[in-house]
């Protein structure tokens, strides 16, 4: 089914570990931050209020809806003008913020299946997240990671695989991509003329469009569908 492959990409957030849990922790941990040092915001909004405001930011600030992190700057910014605190709370409140961000727990077969797969190929991340890599236990199996931020567009945009496919200097026919979302990992892939795996763990039914070129229910499926 896969010929020729040469690099194997990944989502990170809900395909190799479960997202939500994570930025709960993080955003629980920044509202006690604020309440501690900045207690002025906290005396006027909960965390559902804070929650609420930072997503309608991004209508506000369409053209850098792809970096998830200078919105949240910017968010921190306009608190911390709103309230007359000092402007580094917003650098402050993004680093603690980010800290937790990335203590994120693989799925239990993840690290087994990214280590059987970096013997053989090249192995990235494509991600419209902002996870760091770097400071993830896991980050060691990664050749490269291509991130939204870094090209200025969110997948699905083929742009993100082609950059992809320069980090790891092969043709897109030569990627296989992995990931939990149908319309950001597997469309985009195949518009880009990757190779595209959906990881469905739920079991969900394809809600349309180009089709993936393999489904797999767990990661633990991976390895032995693409080297057969």
């Amino acid at each position: 089914m896969f010929n020729n492959i040469g690099c194997i990409t990944f989502d990170l957030d809900d395909t190799l570990w479960p997202v939500q849990p994570v930025i709960l922790r993080a955003e629980q941990a920044l509202y006690q931050w604020l309440r501690e040092h900045y207690p002025r915001v906290t005396d006027k909004y909960d965390p559902q209020q804070l929650t609420q405001q930072r997503v309608a930011l991004a209508t506000r600030y369409p053209d850098i809806t792809h970096n998830v992190t200078l919105l949240r700057w910017q968010y921190l910014s306009e608190l911390a003008r709103e309230f007359d605190y000092p402007t580094n709370m917003a650098e402050q409140g993004l680093n603690l913020f980010r800290h937790y961000r990335n203590q994120v727990t693989p799925f239990a077969e993840a690290e087994t299946v990214l280590t059987q797969l970096h013997k053989t190929y090249t192995i990235g991340a494509i991600t419209n997240g902002n996870a760091e890599l770097d400071k993830i236990s896991i980050g060691r199996y990664f050749d490269f990671v291509t991130t939204a931020a870094d090209v200025g567009a969110n997948k699905p945009c083929v742009s993100l695989f082609q950059q992809a496919a320069s980090e790891a200097a092969l043709e897109t026919h030569q990627i296989v991509h992995i990931g939990d979302s149908a319309e950001a990992d597997v469309i985009g892939a195949n518009k880009a003329g990757c190779y595209s795996i959906w990881f469905n763990p739920a079991r969900h039914a394809w809600p349309g469009g180009q089709s993936p070129d393999a489904v797999v229910h767990s990661l633990a499926e991976v390895p032995a569908l693409i080297n057969r």
